[in-house]
């Protein structure tokens, strides 16, 4: 199966492509400005993501206010166009990113590096390819989770990453997982399943 993570940015988009346990890492960089930004990542993106068979984009972060248009326009593109070439999609908020990798939901970005290098050993020239794989790493256990892929990849998953990927499948946490959690737990708010 080939899964895509997709961490969005105008400045540098991370893309992980992740077959099995072939993990590739790309990061879209360019000197362009306004609308031909925006065409040139999003039919980079097309590329990549036109035989995939779920591609996991990481969601708006509503807390961050410099340039939030222009990467509101961006995501807005990347939607549409994953509806117009009918690819399977979901979509993960920041904080369910940032909780799979480390364990907490307001991890910083060089936390979430590390946490990936110790959890599958894979380093990245940057943040944003960090992201990326951890988003295809969701999309991965997503589908085990639905029995849509063969690998046995959710028994080696800890409880703060189930419980993200429960919410992700069922919109809650399970009844019989929900009395072992403590700390904050991921809520429906956190994550946005566009699923068909």
């Amino acid at each position: 199966m080939k899964i895509v993570g997709i961490d969005a940015s105008l400045t540098g988009t991370g893309i992980a492509i992740l077959r099995g346990n072939d993990l590739i890492t790309t990061n879209i960089k360019n000197e362009l400005k306004g609308t031909k930004r925006l065409i040139y990542i999003r039919d980079y993106i097309r590329q990549i993501v036109i035989n995939a068979d779920l591609v996991v984009i990481e969601g708006y972060s509503f807390g961050s206010a410099n340039k939030a248009h222009q990467i509101g326009e961006l995501g807005g593109i990347l939607r549409v166009m994953l509806e117009e070439i009918r690819v399977r999609w979901i979509e993960v908020a920041p904080t369910a990113v940032k909780k799979f990798a480390t364990g907490k939901g307001n991890a910083k970005k060089e936390e979430i590096a590390v946490s990936v290098y110790k959890k599958w050993g894979k380093e990245f020239r940057t943040n944003d390819e960090a992201d990326a794989a951890v988003l295809a790493y969701i999309g991965q256990a997503y589908l085990a989770r639905k029995g849509l892929d063969k690998l046995d990849f959710m028994a080696s998953l800890t409880a703060y990453q189930d419980e993200v990927i429960d919410v992700l499948v069922n919109g809650k946490i399970s009844k019989k997982k929900a009395g072992k959690k403590t700390g904050k737990q991921v809520t429906g708010k956190d994550v946005t399943n566009n699923d068909k």
